[in-house]
């Protein structure tokens, strides 16, 4: 009896975990949801970070088309990338017309396969990449800056359950998703 209750006790324990990373998740979500939304609305910006290409002072991120199978994977993108722009003191602005340019793209791909395994069918650990392509281009279109396939890979853990390996497999994205967008600023930044 000691030995199940022992288990149960470890049950608990791992759903405790799991409620904690759903909350860590949705506090994130909220932090940056409101970054995005309420700063560069007041022109707030913080003062460090490279030049963009061309002179660019205010930019907009458009839309990122997703022809992967991974929902919702996109916005975390975005913001993600709003994120780093606004971290390296740039204006971004909602409105179209109002930006000197506009970053838009496509996630092309989120692929998973398993990097440690169990038994022949059982995984421990998986590795998701997501391969994106963007591109910033002035009010006329002409394209300023490209990144035909820019791709981020990061592994998580294999739960015993579905639904706890999505959400690792969600924070996952969100982690590989930030180094991306420090790749993007960087390489946009890099030669200007």
């Amino acid at each position: 009896m000691e030995h199940m209750g022992g288990r149960d006790q470890g049950a608990e324990m791992k759903d405790e975990m799991i409620r904690w990373g759903a909350m860590r998740y949705f506090q994130v979500s909220c932090f940056l949801g409101v970054m995005i939304l309420i700063l560069p609305t007041c022109g707030y910006r913080f003062s460090r970070g490279g030049d963009l290409p061309g002179g660019i002072k205010r930019v907009s991120v458009g839309v990122i088309e997703n022809k992967s199978a991974e929902t919702g994977v996109e916005s975390i993108i975005i913001n993600a990338i709003a994120y780093e722009f606004i971290r390296n003191g740039k204006i971004l602005s909602f409105q179209r017309g109002a930006a000197d340019a506009v970053l838009s793209g496509t996630v092309q791909s989120v692929t998973t396969q398993s990097v440690s395994r169990q038994t022949v069918h059982s995984s421990l650990e998986r590795q998701v990449t997501v391969t994106v392509s963007l591109e910033m281009t002035d009010p006329k279109g002409k394209v300023i800056w490209r990144a035909p396939r820019l791709s981020e890979y990061e592994a998580y853990e294999v739960a015993d359950d579905k639904g706890t390996t999505e959400q690792n497999k969600r924070a996952a994205i969100l982690k590989l998703s930030r180094r991306m967008a420090e790749k993007v600023y960087g390489q946009m930044t890099e030669n200007f």
